[in-house]
C-alpha cells in the first residue's frame, strides 16, 4: 500500500488531522470535539500526517524540548498523538510516522525522544526500541501512561 507523508498544510488537510485525532484518542474518552487541541504544546508542536489517494489516515506530532542533566542542556523531541484511522492499523503506518519523527528529531539536535504513552500501546513502542522509564502522566482522571524514552544517539 502506498502512502504520503507530509506536513497538512490545508485547512482542509488540518481538519481531517484534528477530527481523526479527536474520533481515534478523545471521543472514545467521552471527551468534547476540541479536546484533541487543548495540550499547552499544542502551538509550538510540529504536525505530521499519512495520505492514502489523498485521504488523510494517520496523523501525529512532536514538540522541542530542553531538559537540564548536570551541567548542560539536553534537547529531546516530546512525541504525542500518534492517531491511526482504524481501517488502515497494521500496515506500517504508525512505525513510518514514528521513524519519520525519529529523523527529524535527528535533524534538529535531539538526543531522545519522549513520550507519554497509555498502557495499552506501550508493547507497541517497545517494538520501536521505546524504553519505559516510569508511570507516566495520568491523563482525563483515569488514562494511565507509562513515561517512555528512545535515544538517538
Amino acid at each position: 500500500m502506498d502512502f504520503e507523508l507530509t506536513e497538512p498544510k490545508t485547512e482542509e488537510e488540518f481538519e481531517e488531522y484534528y477530527r481523526l485525532r479527536y474520533e481515534r484518542l478523545r471521543k472514545p474518552l467521552g471527551l468534547p470535539p476540541g479536546a484533541e487541541r487543548d495540550d499547552p504544546a499544542e502551538p509550538a508542536s510540529m504536525h505530521i500526517v499519512a495520505k492514502v489517494d489523498g485521504r488523510v489516515v494517520a496523523a501525529g506530532c512532536w514538540a522541542m524540548g530542553m531538559r537540564q542533566e548536570e551541567n548542560r542542556r539536553i534537547p529531546f523531541v516530546r512525541f504525542r498523538q500518534m492517531a491511526i484511522d482504524h481501517e488502515f492499523d497494521n500496515r506500517g503506518i504508525g512505525i513510518a510516522l514514528a521513524r519519520y519523527i525519529e529523523k527529524a528529531a535527528r535533524q534538529t539536535g535531539a538526543k531522545e525522544i519522549l513520550g507519554n504513552v497509555r498502557l495499552e500501546v506501550v508493547p507497541y513502542f517497545e517494538r520501536l526500541g521505546y524504553v519505559v522509564k516510569g508511570t507516566g502522566e495520568t491523563l482525563f482522571d483515569d488514562v494511565e501512561h507509562m513515561s517512555m524514552v528512545k535515544s538517538l544517539s
